[in-house]
């Protein structure tokens, strides 16, 4: 769902470990879509001319690793003949010998030079690539039928032309159609070869057994060079479609868990970066029925509950479905920047101002989901997410409904998981811990308190060794005052507001996430963090998504317009 600077975004990792041990956090995965791999639905003609588009991107640097191989093994054997057969050596002096080495060896060259200068295309390449196997086994043929083959030895081993055929087949980037036109292609070269060298220089003196035995294992390789051929390029299908779903192509993993996976992932069309989450349809299968079920539901939830929200503060959803292979998903949008446990892990416990600014816009993303009827009951550091959106900076955005409560409108029914510990141990609310079924918005101000505490001391509520004993000290333990534990500067309004909001009883706490944005703008620190000040922080401490999307006038193309002083 997010990025962070330097990393993958992590923001949801924590959530889904807990999940995990809960056994309910719904898994996430993204998947993108080019195009539906052919290999693998079979219907489109394409199937035997398309390559995948990883494949077709690893085309260049393939050819330019085969054409240096290539080379120095021509090299390398040349110099090895000269010294240890000079019978062969002889042959290798003849001119068009030295000829097709020399071309061979120059063609290499220039495939290697046309990589490096960035000036091969993918596709191009594989039809050069083609061409490049085509010359090589012609260059071997050529070299067999230029030794003496005299009548009264037999042919010992096969021709090198099976050992390249097999090569190129495993290091060549090839549709089927291509791997069958270089396959047989090369064998072909055999009796090319020998036809040309007869025909225009000597006659080798092959009979009919002898050229039967070079040139017949050729084309038996070069059929089972295709399939071999054929197998790796529907596995190379399969990964591509793998990372298919949707309008969105899958480029990188930013979390796993133990049900599935978040992806950073660009919509196909839009090029648009996005996160998506994912229960692969395998995690649904490995699961009873019962559980399997609730763990759709949930995962549907928590996209209906993000869809149902328009704060800016709260994570935008994109998309949501079923691809074709049960895998449901939803992509959002991807954020760059850190949530709250990085902000204070990174930076140290943040000025008293800094914190009323951030708490205020998480009251907005709440403020809504309250009133339309969804209790998130996962407040926690991870789950506030520190962005920057455009051009401003500090901006707050609330992450993962996935234990998101839903009272709906028609009939004050629920839609909820049932048997799933909620919440987080270190900012769970006491009703959380008991277990208690009513609950309301003020079971998340209880978090939200949680949080300011983390932001403000660095610490926890209450440190304990174990979860459970964690979740008893929220019920039963009475909070340190933070400015007793933190070297901020904490005003009395302040540290007032966040011990009502850590009140054992719902009752004790701000009624609303209004009225709790209402006492914090009546805070002495309100209004102190401004603008410029969270600009200036995240250039020092962020400078790469600071300048991410801030380029001088020059260099995004537009010339600076003086300021005339009057």
């Amino acid at each position: 769902m997010f990025a962070g600077p330097g990393r993958g975004w992590a923001t949801i990792e924590e959530g889904m470990t807990e999940a995990q041990g809960a056994k309910a956090h719904a898994g996430q995965s993204v998947a993108g879509a080019r195009v539906c791999c052919p290999a693998l639905s079979g219907a489109t003609p394409t199937t035997w001319t398309a390559l995948p588009a990883e494949a077709l991107e690893r085309a260049p640097s393939r050819l330019a690793l085969t054409a240096v191989i290539c080379a120095a093994l021509t090299v390398a054997l040349m110099v090895l003949q000269a010294h240890l057969q000079p019978e062969i050596a002889a042959a290798q002096r003849q001119p068009h010998v030295v000829a097709l080495e020399a071309v061979l060896i120059l063609v290499s060259l220039l495939i290697v030079a046309a990589y490096r200068m960035g000036v091969m295309r993918p596709r191009a390449s594989v039809y050069a690539g083609l061409g490049f196997q085509i010359l090589v086994a012609f260059s071997i043929a050529v070299f067999e039928v230029s030794l003496p083959w005299p009548q009264e030895y037999p042919v010992r081993g096969m021709s090198m032309l099976v050992t390249w055929i097999f090569a190129a087949a495993l290091f060549l980037p090839a549709s089927p159609l291509q791997a069958l036109v270089g396959a047989f292609g090369s064998a072909a070269m055999g009796p090319a070869a020998y036809l040309l060298v007869r025909a225009t220089l000597h006659d080798p003196g092959l009979t009919p057994n002898k050229m039967a035995v070079l040139y017949v294992p050729p084309f038996l390789v070069a059929a089972c060079a295709w399939w071999m051929s054929r197998l790796i390029f529907r596995m190379e299908c399969s990964m591509h479609h793998a990372r298919e779903l949707g309008s969105y192509e899958m480029e990188e993993v930013l979390g796993v868990g133990g049900m599935g996976e978040v992806w950073r992932a660009r919509h196909r069309l839009l090029k648009r970066e996005s996160a998506i989450k994912l229960i692969r349809a395998e995690t649904l299968l490995a699961q009873s029925g019962r559980q399997a079920d609730l763990l759709k539901r949930r995962f549907e939830l928590e996209a209906r509950a993000i869809a149902a929200l328009t704060s800016p503060h709260t994570v935008s959803l994109y998309d949501f479905g079923v691809d074709q292979s049960g895998n449901f998903y939803y992509a959002m949008e991807l954020l760059q920047g850190l949530d709250l446990e990085q902000l204070v892990k990174r930076f140290g416990p943040q000025p008293a101002a800094r914190v009323v600014y951030i708490l205020r816009q998480a009251c907005e993303s709440l403020e809504e989901a309250h009133c339309a009827g969804i209790i998130h009951r996962d407040i926690k550091p991870t789950n506030l997410f520190l962005c920057r959106l455009g051009l401003e900076f500090d901006f707050v955005k609330l992450l993962d409904f996935g234990l998101a409560r839903w009272r709906l409108m028609s009939g004050g029914g629920r839609m909820t998981m049932d048997n799933i510990t909620t919440g987080t141990p270190a900012y769970m609310a006491p009703e959380l811990a008991l277990g208690v079924d009513e609950l309301d918005g003020r079971t998340d101000l209880y978090g939200l308190g949680c949080v300011a505490y983390w932001l403000l001391t660095g610490g926890l509520v209450f440190e304990e060794p174990t979860p459970t004993a964690m979740a008893l000290a929220h019920v039963q333990k009475e909070p340190v005052r933070p400015s007793s534990r933190t070297e901020v500067r904490i005003s009395a309004e302040l540290e007032k507001i966040i011990l009502q909001c850590l009140s054992k009883k719902p009752e004790d706490r701000p009624a609303s996430a209004r009225l709790l944005r209402k006492m914090l703008e009546q805070c002495p620190e309100c209004g102190q963090w401004t603008q410029e000040d969270a600009e200036a922080w995240w250039r020092t401490n962020l400078p790469e998504l600071f300048a991410a999307r801030c380029p001088e006038p020059r260099v995004a193309g537009m010339a600076a317009v003086p300021i005339r002083s009057e």
